[in-house]
């Protein structure tokens, strides 16, 4: 019988695994840069807990396939057609096999599309049958009422739908031109066979003003608000000046979401804790010791915005998942790595340092503050 999951503690760099690699030097250099992590009797927060990793990621996201309909100008994954070596169906049913076996308790489904996945029914059945909690992340468009009646015989499944503006104005500037009345028609069907819904936003200087309205918007259908923290990752780094909201934005939005403890937030905002207000859940990044991604072709990542080819833990082609998880190097440097220059900040017990990813995609270094520190 597998064993149960469990924390791995903080390891030292001696007792790295890293049996799977190699490491890439510029993602050793960063990493090392950072210094070494704080000892676990002075942490704060998650980081007590979190800090070393669990023996099996909470939840995993697997962005299934690269195809997309549409072509939303901030992807972070820089979807659009499907890649040569996109796993097949096999592999992604022996992938399911794994993950229930390492008692993962969800997989989130992105992409891409899920739905343009060839084998997507086959897979979804699979984690049904092996008591796999299920998300799928999906732009809606595609849904139909046959579709929305045959997803909702997979329970557990959850459904998180794309808006990016209370209007098609805002959201199409984003996603594409009739996307937002379209995914509406698809949060519709999704409602009418009672699935648990979110509507997903990512938060942009446009949308900001929109909150009440998307806020609205997913109480007509019976669904929670998630609302989740712009990457400069995929075409996200095009567009990153332009949309990335600014600090007297991110200001009010730490007080709009203290009257809305409703609103999920999937821990993208703990960087704004160092206002002094702590936000719910996570008060740190989970990449590599909560979750992780797997992309179409089979690359792990610590996290679905940290896809940099340099920061590719290990590929299914070539390892399972379980020893990419336990036994990459990378993972390993990536969970014991220190605060970097907020190492001495009187709010890193608060905010840890803000995002990797975007400090990666910013500025090519983890040494520095997050770009979007709410500190002055």
């Amino acid at each position: 019988m597998p064993e149960p999951v469990r924390f791995l503690g903080r390891q030292t760099r001696a007792q790295m695994p890293g049996q799977v690699g190699p490491l890439h030097p510029a993602a050793l250099v960063a990493m090392q840069q950072t210094g070494q992590a704080p000892a676990q009797s002075s942490n704060h927060g998650s980081q007590r807990f979190l800090q070393g990793g669990l023996s099996a990621p909470i939840t995993v996201t697997w962005e299934i396939t690269a195809a997309c309909n549409i072509a939303c100008v901030h992807c972070l994954s820089a979807s659009g057609k499907r890649r040569p070596r996109e796993l097949t169906t096999g592999q992604s049913l022996a992938l399911v096999d794994e993950l229930a076996e390492m008692h993962v308790f969800q997989i989130h489904f992105g992409g891409g599309e899920p739905f343009l996945y060839p084998g997507i029914w086959q897979v979804l059945e699979r984690c049904r049958e092996r008591g796999l909690v299920m998300c799928i992340s999906t732009n809606g468009t595609l849904i139909t009422p046959e579709r929305a009646r045959r997803l909702a015989q997979l329970d557990p499944i959850y459904f998180q739908v794309s808006l990016d503006g209370g209007t098609p104005q805002t959201n199409d500037r984003i996603r594409g031109q009739g996307v937002f009345t379209r995914a509406m028609r698809g949060l519709e069907l999704l409602a009418a066979e009672k699935l648990s819904l979110t509507v997903n936003s990512v938060l942009t200087r446009y949308s900001f003003a929109e909150l009440d309205r998307l806020y609205d918007i997913a109480a007509s259908f019976g669904a929670k608000l998630r609302v989740t923290r712009l990457r400069p990752s995929g075409r996200g780094q095009q567009v990153w000046d332009e949309l990335h909201p600014t600090r007297e934005q991110y200001k009010a939005f730490a007080g709009w979401l203290g009257e809305h403890p409703d609103v999920l937030t999937a821990d993208s905002f703990f960087h704004l804790n160092a206002f002094g207000n702590k936000l719910a859940g996570l008060d740190m990044c989970g990449a590599a010791t909560a979750t992780c991604c797997i992309c179409p072709e089979g690359e792990v990542y610590p996290c679905a915005f940290f896809q940099a080819p340099e920061f590719e833990a290990g590929n299914l082609h070539d390892h399972r998942f379980q020893d990419i998880w336990r036994n990459s190097a990378l993972f390993a440097f990536y969970r014991n790595m220190g605060g970097g220059s907020c190492s001495g900040c009187g709010q890193y017990g608060v905010c840890h340092g803000g995002c990797p990813a975007t400090k990666w995609f910013v500025h090519q270094s983890l040494h520095i503050k997050d770009p979007e520190c709410v500190l002055l």
